[in-house]
């Protein structure tokens, strides 16, 4: 799943889908990793963070990928600096959002640029259009 370079918060059901974990286990895993604590909303959802997508990408590096269990990976996470910059996972989302953002910049600057000529075209036609007709 792309990342929406305008979205600031994600719901649960969508990091299940960026992390490839099912919602459950990112609720289970909350309850190990005090630095997994995503903010609520009035109704009491979850909204994730981009740092807290990279502390899920983490976790789930170390369990899944290195095979630590859950214990060991959280005394890991706990020892990692806080810093968004120290940490790779919001760097590359981060990276991932403004190449998405130019992209869209670039999308648009061509479908304007497309809109203009077909203008043209238009009114030329048109006026051969008078010409004839």
């Amino acid at each position: 799943m792309a990342f929406d370079s305008k979205k600031n918060y994600y719901s649960i059901g969508e990091v299940s889908r960026i992390a490839g974990v099912p919602a459950y286990l990112l609720r289970y895993w909350e309850t190990f990793f005090n630095e997994l604590n995503p903010s609520r909303d009035t109704r009491g959802n979850r909204r994730y963070t981009n740092r807290d997508i990279a502390m899920v990408l983490n976790i789930k590096e170390l369990v899944y990928d290195k095979g630590y269990k859950l214990g060991k990976a959280s005394e890991l996470v706990k020892g990692e600096p806080r810093e968004s910059d120290a940490d790779p996972k919001t760097s590359e989302i981060l990276k991932l959002q403004k190449e998405i953002t130019r992209d869209r910049k670039k999308h648009s600057e061509i479908e304007e640029r497309r809109h203009l000529l077909l203008r043209e075209i238009r009114d030329e036609i048109e006026d051969i259009l008078q010409m004839l007709g």
